[in-house]
């Protein structure tokens, strides 16, 4: 138990923010808000949590293909309805 504690205590209140939105469109919201603030490491684990793969590469590509990412998943979403 105190290997959760600490790991949650590491976890960074954006990546924290983004994993607790409720919704894609909250969650696209987000990322657009706190962009300036992520890293690849913050990517990986947004990516793992909305099941896709986002390749290796420069820092603002990863980012744009992530929110592609969000951005279609909201598309399809709305058109379901």
């Amino acid at each position: 138990m105190e290997s959760t504690e600490r790991s949650e205590e590491n976890i960074s209140p954006y990546l924290e923010e983004f994993l607790d939105a409720e919704s894609v469109k909250q969650r696209l919201d987000v990322l657009r808000r706190i962009r300036e603030h992520l890293d690849d490491k913050m990517i990986d684990t947004m990516a793992i949590a909305l099941d896709v793969v986002i390749p290796e590469g420069d820092l603002d590509t990863r980012i744009y293909d992530l929110m592609s990412c969000l951005e279609t998943k909201l598309k399809y979403e709305i058109e379901r309805r």
